[in-house]
């Protein structure tokens, strides 16, 4: 809790300057903003202040927009969603929101088309047999509910009736019933399945809202609790009221009345499950992607506020500070969604707040006035004029036709996931709640970042990266958010610094989902989303040079590089390691950073077969359990294959599958078999699949007990192609997690004492973003990336200030990168090298019991830019293994 204990008198008061903050609200209430994000205003108390004051001003507050005495005219409509009277969570609650704004409408009618016919799908029933019977019985519930609300249609209707029940008139029942019944009816059907109501569509991945309706109709598959069934809720409403104050600007009489804002009070969002946080909670996931007026949503909290919710950051010994805050982000809109206000501790003791907000006149709508028929009146008669006037010139000179609407930024996707590309501030890539607070942060950071380039020349990198996971799976958190992680820090530090021929750089980030599985076009799902194509539709707007990350070796993330090179867009990608993303099907544009399976294999082998540490823990020369992943043909049954040839003519191999997708071999099958594997052979688990399993194997590895674990004093040796972030950044807690296994990783970095080191430096930029965030070797392969590209950038702009996408290759392929001191090892680019030759590799161990690191090889070009030829302490060395020729003993 953030408060102090609530005193008990029965009427909390008001804090300091609180009647300042309740003039700004009625202002906005008012006259309506002209921003399109506006932010829902969560009030909270400052620690020591009486934790009930904010949920006491929401329910005052309603008085100020119910009728003046005396009279039925409601200032503003409003709905408050109060936990004590609604059970039935966020259909309750919007249900509820949508009937109080229609009865407390100043004046005329507030109709809510879209709204109606998304809540009438979730009580209808779908057909039986093909797509067309299945949908028949959703739309003939969903034109009963219309007649319910069109008066002309039910008049229609009545008509055919009427002629029914008369003899003389009953031959023209058929034809009348054609005319005024059937063919509304059919074209209503026509304007679902075409082009009505087409963002549901778009929520939902469907063709049209029929298809859309089919999910969460009454037995779909969407729960109408479910959170994409919450956005179309919401989104609806939020439809329909801009079209009550917008889209009828110019012919409506009532234009001019709506001015106001529409309000929802929350008392109390403090019930995790209750109707109130969950309608603020969907209020904050779509109103990331969406425009939120003309609604404003005023809500309280006791306890800790939502995680989502943004301070304001004002100064709370200024009587103006909170009131001058919340203006601006009312007036002038946020990037953030939910904004916390937290109000002082101190008290209003004199009661001056609590007067002054009594005494003021509650919120001043306009009023009706008879000239507010002339605009409708007027309107039309110039329009007919201009269009007379203009109408030659248009056959004469036609228009070229518009073209096609962008597809969505950030899409809602089967699994849970939302993918798309955004530059932190269009919309947002994280799932709600914990799951997406990392991806969440980095997005602001981003926005930050970006906000402070200026409006001149720039160029924007895409990080493309699998950064999100699906619902259910046991995978640790993308190495990809690290790697972003490492790009935000090279832009902080290049836009922040004085170079001659200084270039800016944005960061747009592209999420692919999970397996890279939206990352490119799919022939066998051809509907779902491919981010890659929205980049590449983004090129020329948001002036793209290259895109980096990329991050897994799988066929989707090499067809999405084929993509780009096909728009000429240059690939810089890091931690991809397969042999066919360099092969010879490579795409031209595409280089890599990070050392391919080809080179990283050997040294594996090498090392194990000659590793004292190996040796001590094994014996002879070590048996490997290779444990790798059949289904995972582009990285570790690659891995697998090259191991075997570097490591098959010494020592012998065991191999054991499983799978990193549920459903299939997983590591909990295998652990039993492992461990008496290796306790039989007294080997070595060579483990050569996804990083983000190895957790889930060692844990399995445990609770299989018998041999996975060993006598006392003893432990299971186990060398990782790579290891998980938090075992990097946190040995002495992996150590502690796992007592019984000695860990041994490949990495593509190593700290060292230098602090000329390019990674020192590197460490202490990370640390200037991130503050006390260890840095890693994922990071710095990221922050590698961006300054390889701003160099090449930078290379150019001396013979042009218009660098494209294609300059950046060709430069790569004619002058190429010789001697970068990154972070991440000396690298070398050009047009014979799609990766660095003799790229730097470092194998590390977690010892047991305290956790301690220490590096056991270096070998490749090192930071110092030494290349050694042995690797080891005296006496025990051996030649280091070299690109292209096997180590000679």
């Amino acid at each position: 809790m953030p408060n102090s204990p609530t005193p008990t008198d029965a009427s909390p008061r008001y804090p300091r300057w609180a009647d300042r903050l309740i003039r700004q609200l009625d202002a906005f209430a008012a006259t309506r903003s002209r921003a399109e994000r506006v932010p829902a205003l969560v009030l909270s108390r400052q620690e020591g202040g009486d934790v009930r004051a904010p949920a006491f001003m929401i329910r005052e507050y309603e008085h100020r927009l119910s009728p003046v005495r005396g009279t039925t005219h409601f200032q503003v409509p409003h709905a408050v969603v109060d936990d004590k009277e609604l059970t039935g969570g966020f259909l309750a609650a919007i249900d509820r929101v949508a009937v109080r704004f229609q009865l407390t409408m100043p004046s005329g009618r507030l109709r809510l088309p879209s709204f109606h016919t998304c809540r009438a799908v979730l009580e209808a029933e779908r057909g039986t047999g093909d797509l067309q019977a299945q949908q028949q019985p959703i739309v003939d519930e969903l034109y009963t509910a219309l007649l319910t609300r069109r008066r002309s249609l039910r008049t229609g209707a009545r008509v055919a009736e009427l002629l029914g029940q008369h003899l003389l008139t009953g031959w023209l029942q058929g034809l009348v019933t054609a005319l005024i019944v059937g063919f509304p009816k059919l074209c209503y059907r026509f304007r679902l399945r075409h082009w009505g109501l087409r963002w549901v569509a778009d929520e939902s991945n469907a063709t049209c809202f029929l298809d859309a309706a089919l999910a969460f109709c009454r037995d779909g598959e969407l729960d109408a609790e479910d959170p994409r069934v919450r956005r179309i809720l919401l989104r609806a409403l939020l439809t329909d009221l801009r079209r009550a104050t917008r889209s009828r600007t110019w012919l409506s009489h009532v234009w001019a009345r709506r001015r106001w804002s529409f309000v929802v009070l929350v008392p109390e969002i403090d019930d995790v499950d209750g109707a109130g946080r969950a309608f603020l909670g969907t209020f904050e996931e779509l109103a990331g992607d969406q425009p939120s007026r003309p609604l404003l949503v005023l809500a309280a909290c006791a306890g800790p506020p939502p995680a989502y919710a943004a301070p304001i950051d004002a100064d709370l010994r200024r009587p103006n500070g909170i009131p001058d805050k919340v203006f601006t982000y009312l007036k002038e809109g946020s990037a953030e969604p939910v904004r916390l206000v937290t109000l002082p501790a101190e008290d209003d003791t004199e009661g001056t707040a609590k007067e002054r907000i009594e005494t003021h006149p509650g919120v001043m709508a306009r009023r009706d006035r008879p000239l507010d028929w002339l605009r409708p009146a007027v309107l039309p008669a110039l329009a007919l004029a201009s269009a007379g006037a203009l109408l030659a010139p248009h056959y004469l000179w036609p228009a070229p036709s518009p073209e096609p609407p962008a597809a969505p930024s950030c899409v809602t996707v089967g699994t849970g996931e939302r993918v798309g590309v955004t530059d932190g501030r269009q919309c947002s890539l994280a799932v709600p709640g914990s799951r997406g607070k990392e991806l969440r942060d980095l997005e602001r950071q981003v926005a930050r970042e970006n906000a402070l380039v200026p409006g001149g020349r720039y160029r924007t990198l895409v990080f493309l990266a699998p950064l999100s996971l699906q619902n259910g799976v046991y995978d640790d958190p993308p190495v990809g958010l690290q790697i972003l992680r490492g790009a935000i820090a090279q832009q902080h530090r290049l836009n922040a610094g004085v170079r001659q021929n200084k270039m800016p750089i944005r960061l747009l980030i592209a999420n692919t989902g999970q397996y890279f599985k939206y990352g490119a076009r799919s022939a066998r799902s051809p509907k779902d989303p491919d981010v890659t194509r929205m980049i590449v539709e983004r090129r020329r707007k948001d002036h793209i040079a290259a895109v980096i990350g990329l991050t897994q070796s799988r066929p989707e993330s090499l067809e999405a590089a084929r993509e780009l090179d096909q728009a000429g867009i240059p690939v810089i990608a890091n931690g991809v390691t397969g042999s066919n993303m360099v092969g010879p099907e490579s795409p031209q544009r595409y280089f890599q950073i990070s050392a391919p399976n080809a080179r990283v294999a050997p040294v594996l082998a090498d090392f194990i077969e000659h590793s004292p540490t190996v040796h001590g823990l094994s014996s002879g020369t070590p048996h490997a359990v290779v444990v790798y992943d059949p289904t995972d043909a582009y990285f570790s049954t690659d891995l697998k294959n090259l191991f075997l040839d570097s490591y098959g003519k010494h020592g012998g191999v065991d191999l054991v599958g499983f799978s990193e997708k549920p459903g299939a071999t997983t590591p909990d099958n295998i652990a039993t078999d492992v461990c008496n594997k290796v306790s039989a052979t007294h080997g070595i688990i060579v483990y050569l699949g996804r990083s983000g399993v190895l957790p889930s194997l060692l844990n399995a590895m445990q609770s299989a007990g018998g041999h996975c674990q060993p006598p006392e004093g003893s432990t299971i040796p186990l060398i990782a192609e790579s290891a998980p972030i938090d075992f990097q950044l946190h040995p002495a807690e992996t150590a502690r997690a796992y007592p019984y296994m000695t860990l041994m990783y490949e990495t593509a970095n190593a700290p060292t004492q230098d602090p000329r080191d390019p990674y020192a430096q590197f460490t202490r930029d990370f640390a200037a973003v991130f503050g006390g965030r260890s840095a890693d070797a994922d990071a710095a392969g990221g922050f590698d990336t961006v300054g390889i590209v701003t160099k090449v950038v930078e290379n150019l702009l001396p013979a042009s200030h218009d660098v494209q996408p294609n300059d950046i290759y060709l430069w790569l392929t004619a002058h190429g990168v010789s001697q970068y001191p990154g972070a991440s090892g000396v690298l070398r680019l050009d047009g014979k090298h799609k990766y660095p030759p003799d790229k730097a590799v470092f194998i590390r161990e977690i010892g047991q019991p305290d956790g301690a690191t220490a590096t056991l090889l270096s070998c490749g070009i090192l930071p110092n830019r030494q290349h050694p030829a042995r690797w080891g302490s005296e006496p025990d060395t051996f030649p280091c293994p070299r690109d292209g020729s096997p180590p000679a003993f």
